[in-house]
């Protein structure tokens, strides 16, 4: 890798660290858990940077914080009972040495299975109906063409 497009690379992730992305699993198939109640599974994954590899500089990665900020997210939502399933946390000193040696990306993951409230659960099958009659209309605008014409 030359040298302006490493250092681009690492101006593109000094400007993505810091930043948490988070998903809902939603679609269970009518499944439920051992107690016969809905779940949802929350993913969150934070990017951050640490300094010579082991000093957190930018973003906080850490487990604590990552349960901490979830489990925020799924109270505001109105959700209970969560159980974490899942944490991961990579460190890649390794990706374009020897910038990574100085400033190492950071990605943890953790996913938490929780019981939804009652107005979640309404607002996503509210969303998911909408969807499913938009997915509907277009597929039959979309394939009206395709029917052949007896000859």
């Amino acid at each position: 890798m030359n040298s302006p497009l490493r250092w681009a690379s690492v101006a593109l992730l000094l400007l993505a660290t810091a930043c948490s992305f988070h998903s809902t699993a939603t679609r269970w198939n009518g499944l439920r858990d051992a107690n016969g109640k809905p779940v949802f599974v929350k993913t969150t994954t934070n990017i951050g940077l640490n300094l010579l590899v082991i000093l957190p500089f930018l973003g906080n990665t850490s487990l604590d914080s990552m349960v901490n900020e979830t489990t925020r997210a799924i109270a505001k939502e109105g959700g209970d009972h969560a159980r974490v399933i899942q944490s991961s946390s990579e460190n890649y000193w390794y990706g374009s040495i020897p910038v990574t040696y100085v400033l190492t990306p950071i990605v943890t993951e953790i996913a938490i299975e929780y019981e939804p409230s009652a107005e979640e659960i309404a607002k996503v099958m509210a969303a998911r109906v909408a969807f499913d009659s938009r997915q509907e209309v277009r597929r039959d605008e979309d394939n009206s063409h395709i029917v052949p014409v007896r000859r």
